[in-house]
């Protein structure tokens, strides 16, 4: 068997490993963020705008680990492609 062609194979797997933990983390990152809203409503009396506020920060740190993974797979792609 090639070596290259083994490496090969190895960036594949590393790569549908980093995609498929792209879900989890997405909705990880929304959910932390409305548990922690939801939480901090109860506490001081300011339902819904925590949540609401809480929310949309999970939704910027899902948007952030998307643009944090693509960044990563142009580098790898660029890498690649100049050997």
């Amino acid at each position: 068997m090639d070596v290259s062609m083994f490496d090969n194979k190895n960036n594949v797997v590393r790569s549908l490993i980093s995609f498929s933990s792209l879900g989890l983390e997405m909705g990880l990152s929304v959910a932390i963020g409305i548990g922690m809203g939801y939480f901090l409503d109860s506490y001081f009396k300011t339902s819904p705008y925590l949540t609401i506020l809480f929310m949309l920060f999970g939704i910027v740190a899902a948007f952030k680990t998307i643009y944090m993974l693509l960044k990563k797979v142009k580098k790898d792609d660029e890498r690649n492609n100049n050997n």
